[in-house]
């Protein structure tokens, strides 16, 4: 909130500045998996594959910092708790990512077919896991092989 109230500094930039410059140092023991990943990203072998934020991350952050800024009295506790909710991610393919955030996060509406982690063969989930969310998540291992 400091950054957002210095001169010529949207809202947006100062929510960049937690997920796109600090977000790095906070994600391994912050963000979660959720243990669901889009059909496409388990079938597609080739795809470049996402963690992407469903409860849209950046338009959250950027809408409580200004609601901060327009009512003069920032609330620490609620943006980390707003982070904390927020940093909770599936498993998708970049061509998917892009179409939620066109659909503004409704999955639906973007073609994306949710499964849940125990129904991918075995050896998928290995894959992913090793890919995505291994020193990714601060969950990871509740979803390695064995657990």
């Amino acid at each position: 909130m400091w950054l957002a109230a210095r001169p010529n500094v949207t809202p947006s930039m100062a929510r960049a500045w937690y997920t796109h410059v600090v977000a790095g140092r906070f994600n391994r023991r912050i963000r979660h998996f959720s243990g669901k990943v889009s059909r496409e990203a388990v079938s597609n072998l080739e795809a470049t594959l996402r963690l992407e934020h469903h409860s849209r991350i950046q338009t959250t952050l950027t809408g409580l910092v200004a609601a901060h800024l327009k009512r003069k009295r920032p609330s620490p506790h609620e943006f980390v708790r707003t982070v904390l909710e927020c940093e909770n991610v599936h498993i998708v393919t970049v061509a998917e990512n892009y179409a939620a955030m066109s659909n503004n996060g409704d999955y639906r509406r973007a073609g994306i077919k949710l499964i849940a982690w125990r129904s991918i063969p075995e050896a998928r989930r290995k894959t992913l896991w090793a890919k995505m969310l291994r020193g990714k998540v601060a969950n990871a291992i509740q979803f390695a092989q064995g657990s």
